[in-house]
């Protein structure tokens, strides 16, 4: 686990949802893909912070990726108006970066310092 910029507080709907999708991500590696590998890193940027979750294991065909858990973590990341992208290919790993806005307890964005 690597974490990297200024660590923020976040609102409870962003965290939970970044902790879900960490959770969702590592039991999915733990299941599926034999990796012998597996990355999380969680980069505060100010306006947003950012999941990525990789590991090296077999990794699926794109028309493979629409299981409830995918879609789950995919909706859950909306919810807080955040995006997810799935990057995976047959014997190349599997990618999972969700980007949700960067929002303090109060609903004000980190950057802008409210909440503090």
């Amino acid at each position: 686990m690597e974490v990297t910029g200024t660590r923020e507080p976040l609102s409870p709907a962003i965290e939970v949802s970044l902790f879900r999708v960490a959770q969702e991500s590592l039991t999915n590696v733990a299941k599926h893909a034999e990796a012998t590998r597996v990355g999380v890193t969680l980069s505060y940027t100010g306006t947003e912070v950012l999941l990525d979750v990789r590991d090296d294991g077999r990794g699926f065909a794109e028309g493979d990726g629409t299981g409830f858990g995918l879609t789950s973590m995919r909706q859950r990341i909306r919810g807080v108006s955040g995006h997810m992208e799935v990057q995976s290919a047959p014997g190349e790993g599997t990618s999972v970066s969700a980007r949700v806005p960067a929002i303090v307890p109060g609903g004000t964005t980190a950057e802008n310092g409210a909440g503090r």
